[in-house]
């Protein structure tokens, strides 16, 4: 199987998880509004992460920004996860109306399950919020706490309405070594592509 195809199974997929998620959310006791995002200039949205955005942000941000109606990428490499949350925090104040917020951050350690509770509190207002998973190519040895954390991302849409997840972990390992040539960040502006197309489907996904 090319990886066009892959690609296009993994962002089909997605789709197919939120629609789940959205059906199941009526049952959760958080009721926090599910809608498509709908990004224009006044209302535009942001994405908050760390390196793997960054490179994006350099490679090709235009995709993105585009369905975020003209919103920010912002990616700084060994951002933590407090870091991320305390900008996402400052974006919101600054912008209330916000259409959606688009979340990457975790490449770089664990985070306690309580900061996510938090940072969903902070965006319980956002129409849209999709959250990265992770994905590094040694993570069964280098960064074993990683499936713990993918864990708990993908179950965030059982809890919040307003979320879904984009799958890079699903995604990721049909890159080429050419695209992903240290098994964590997009080298190519056409892997950037593919990695903003997986987040684009999930912030359309009902």
């Amino acid at each position: 199987m090319t990886n066009a195809s892959l690609f296009r199974n993994a962002a089909l997929a997605v789709v197919a998880i939120g629609a789940a998620a959205g059906a199941s959310g009526a049952l959760a006791v958080n009721v926090q509004q599910s809608t498509q995002a709908k990004c224009t200039g006044a209302t535009a949205g942001f994405a908050v992460g760390d390196s793997v955005f960054d490179a994006i942000n350099y490679l090709n941000p235009a995709p993105l920004k585009k369905a975020l109606g003209g919103g920010t990428v912002d990616g700084a490499v060994n951002r933590q996860f407090d870091e991320g949350a305390s900008i996402i925090k400052s974006k919101l104040a600054g912008n209330p109306k916000t259409c959606a917020v688009v979340v990457g951050l975790g490449t770089n350690g664990p985070v306690d399950p309580s900061k996510w509770a938090s940072l969903m509190g902070t965006l319980k207002n956002v129409p849209r919020v999709v959250v990265v998973n992770t994905y590094t190519k040694d993570w069964r040895s280098g960064e074993p706490w990683m499936n713990q954390l993918n864990g708990v991302i993908n179950s965030l849409p059982k809890k919040y309405r307003n979320v879904r997840v984009a799958n890079w972990a699903a995604l990721a390992p049909s890159f080429s070594s050419r695209e992903l040539p240290d098994g964590v960040h997009p080298d190519t502006p056409s892997a950037a592509t593919k990695y903003e197309s997986v987040i684009i489907a999930a912030l359309k996904a009902r």
